[in-house]
This record gives structure tokens, C-alpha cells and sequence, in this order.
């Protein structure tokens, strides 16, 4: 028998529950899961144990179609998972029913939403970035090689160490131990 499972979410322990509860409960869920921390928090446990049940066939309903996830991104991709999992989505706020062609539709309106914010952040990332370059200025790791830790990793080879006890004798990172010891044993050859 496919089931109705009902979530709801609230971000403080102040905010109250009640409502979505008795949204949930008169439309028919036969198990409601509930979480009551913030919206950025990574850590859902009652959502976790939701999705852990989900079967083909199930539907998931929500009172309010952003309470689902930590933002709209990380809600387009749940529900983008039920559905290819062969699971239903209902939001009822906002009458999103993925079992509809309507509900579909309004479902992928979201996603082209989601991916145009994806593309313009990226747009204005790259055009940053070029424009730094052009200004002169350097992105990312810093160029060149430290000359005091490469001595210390031309020390610890020479010794016949190895890269992770170098990284412990050093404290310089394993990259940075890896990329200065290619750089000794290019100029030996």
C-alpha cells in the first residue's frame, strides 16, 4: 500500500508548528515528520528518516513548499530525487501536485528558475575574475614556491623521508610537500 508522508519544519523552537500539523493531518498523511531548526542547518534528522522510507509509489506533502528544504536549490533537487525514484510530491500552498501535468509544469518553472540563478552567479564569477587579471591581479594559490619550505622539503629528502612524514615533521600541507618534492626531483634531472 503506497503511503502519504507528511513534513513539516519550523526555524526556531519560538515558531509553532500547529498549523502545518493540522494541514498535514486533514489532508490525509499517515505519518508526519517534523523538524524544528533553521533552514541553513544541513543537519534534518526527521527529513532523513523520511526519505530512508520512501517507496516507489509514496507521496511526500508539505503545508508550504519552501519548509521542504534548506533553500529553493536544495527543494528542486529533492523533489527532482522523488520523482526519479517514482515518488509524489505535493506542496499544498502553492498547489503543487506532481502527479498533474499542471504540477509538473510548475515544477519545472523552478528548476529553469534555479539553473538561471546558477548561470548568472557563474557569469559574474568568470567576468570578476577576468577583470582581476586584467587589473594585474593574482587569483587562488599564491605563485612560486616558498623558499624556506622548500629547504625544508629538499632537507627531509635528502634524509630519505617519506611525504607523510615530511607533512609531520613540516606541518606544510601534503599538496604543497607533493609539489615541492616534483619540483626538487625536476632540477636533479
Amino acid at each position: 500500500m503506497n503511503k502519504i508522508f507528511g513534513y513539516a519544519r519550523v526555524s526556531t523552537v519560538d515558531q509553532n508548528m500547529d498549523t502545518q500539523l493540522d494541514i498535514l493531518t486533514k489532508a490525509g498523511c499517515h505519518q508526519i515528520f517534523q523538524d524544528k531548526i533553521t533552514g541553513m542547518s544541513l543537519q534534518r534528522p526527521a527529513l532523513d528518516e523520511m526519505l530512508g522510507l520512501l517507496r516507489e509509489g509514496d507521496t511526500v506533502l508539505v503545508a508550504r513548499f519552501f519548509r521542504l528544504g534548506r533553500s529553493r536549490d536544495h527543494v528542486i533537487h529533492l523533489v527532482n530525487s522523488f520523482h526519479q525514484r517514482g515518488i509524489h510530491f505535493k506542496a499544498l500552498d502553492l498547489g503543487i501536485d506532481t502527479t498533474t501535468p499542471a504540477g509538473k509544469f510548475m515544477l519545472s518553472i523552478f528548476a529553469s528558475l534555479a539553473e538561471y540563478d546558477r548561470e548568472s552567479i557563474l557569469e559574474k564569477t568568470r567576468a570578476g575574475q577576468q577583470l582581476a587579471a586584467a587589473q594585474g591581479k593574482h587569483i587562488g594559490r599564491p605563485k612560486g614556491l616558498d623558499p624556506e619550505n622548500l629547504a625544508k622539503v629538499k632537507k627531509a629528502l635528502d634524509k630519505g623521508l617519506s611525504v607523510a612524514d615530511t607533512v609531520n615533521l613540516t606541518g606544510i600541507s601534503l599538496s604543497s610537500v607533493k609539489r615541492y618534492r616534483k619540483h626538487l626531483q625536476a632540477t636533479l634531472t
